[in-house]
């Protein structure tokens, strides 16, 4: 059985960023709460799916050729369709939860006009404060609505599942078994290994399994909120924004601005390239665990997850400087800052 401060060590390292995100962003707000548990159904979704499409692929390759498949060829049977059916979900979902908030905005949108022409109506201070009060509350509930919180609950509800199920298993093997003495003789049991002790495997010879795992999860735990924040920003620009800097050039150029960390088009052509590269970094983090199947390749494919975590947060940092959110959001919060309010439906901009 693996040590208990190893058992727990591992567990602080492998959920660390999920679980700040989750206490620090998202418990604190009821609709982030129910955003992140929707993604986190997305996620279970694009698990299934993969999983289909990879029983299917095997049957067939074992009938057609016996049954051998190469090591790299089954890297990629593995990683190409699991990337495109997590890549397909992320969209969807976003796609979804914006046609939501298009409803959920004219709704308050009603409300507001319902509130002020009956405070119009009435007579009295006391129909005034009370109109202001209903503003205040939907004030608050649009400024929930942003990309940049909805994006990063969306996230860590995706990552903690995808946490839970690449990590849980192995954290529950190792943990959940105790050795079993008879008459002072061990009697079996105890961790994955079934005969005792902590886990050790060839790929990581000098590191127990649980902390290789701890790290692996860590590091998929920060590039699933990387990857949903890259499709908000993308499908939002696909579905919403007009080119302004159109000097850019088209989605493939687009592409290439993006990989050589410049600033992309805060349009169309800008967002399918951000989709373009969060499925390029999911590639690169999912072939830099391939070196895990050598012995010791954990000293290979370390290192090379933590250069894609850092590469796609930089990608991120970059084709986002001219700010995460869009106009119509940005002036929203300004003018709750500032104490004003929108007017003009016109000048927002809402997904169709």
């Amino acid at each position: 059985m693996t040590a208990p401060s190893l058992t727990l060590g591992c567990i602080l390292l492998g959920f660390s960023p999920t679980a700040s995100l989750l206490f620090m962003v998202v418990l604190r707000k009821p609709q982030l709460v129910i955003l992140a548990v929707c993604s986190a159904f997305a996620y279970l979704l694009s698990a299934l799916l993969s999983s289909t499409i990879w029983l299917v692929t095997s049957s067939i390759a074992g009938a057609v050729g016996g049954g051998s498949t190469s090591g790299i060829g089954t890297a990629i049977s593995i990683a190409v369709p699991g990337v495109a059916c997590q890549m397909l979900l992320r969209c969807l979902f976003v796609r979804t939860y914006f046609r939501v908030e298009t409803v959920i905005r004219g709704s308050v949108e009603k409300h507001e006009r319902e509130t002020r022409e009956a405070a119009a109506a009435s007579s009295g201070g006391g129909a005034g404060n009370s109109a202001a009060d209903e503003h205040a509350e939907t004030d608050a509930l649009q400024l929930q609505l942003n990309d940049t919180s909805c994006g990063l609950a969306s996230g860590c509800g995706y990552a903690l599942l995808h946490s839970l199920l690449l990590y849980g298993t192995l954290l529950a093997s190792e943990s959940g078994e105790s050795n079993s003495y008879s008459d002072g003789a061990y009697g079996g049991g105890g961790g994955s290994t079934g005969h005792g002790g902590t886990l050790y495997q060839a790929s990581c010879g000098g590191v127990p399994s649980v902390v290789n795992g701890a790290l692996i999860c860590c590091m998929f735990g920060i590039l699933d909120v990387i990857w949903m924040m890259m499709c908000f920003w993308g499908v939002r620009r696909r579905l919403t924004m007009v080119a302004r800097r159109g000097s850019g050039g088209g989605t493939a150029a687009q592409v290439w601005t993006a990989l050589a960390l410049g600033r992309v088009d805060d349009g169309p052509a800008g967002g399918n390239a951000a989709l373009v590269v969060a499925a390029a970094t999911h590639l690169a983090a999912s072939f830099a665990l391939v070196p895990n199947g050598a012995e010791d390749g954990c000293r290979i494919s370390l290192p090379l997850l933590g250069l894609v975590v850092v590469w796609a947060a930089v990608l991120l940092q970059r084709m986002t400087a001219g700010g995460f959110l869009p106009e119509d959001q940005r002036r929203r919060i300004q003018g709750m800052r500032l104490g004003l309010r929108d007017v003009g439906v016109g000048q927002r901009h809402h997904v169709e």
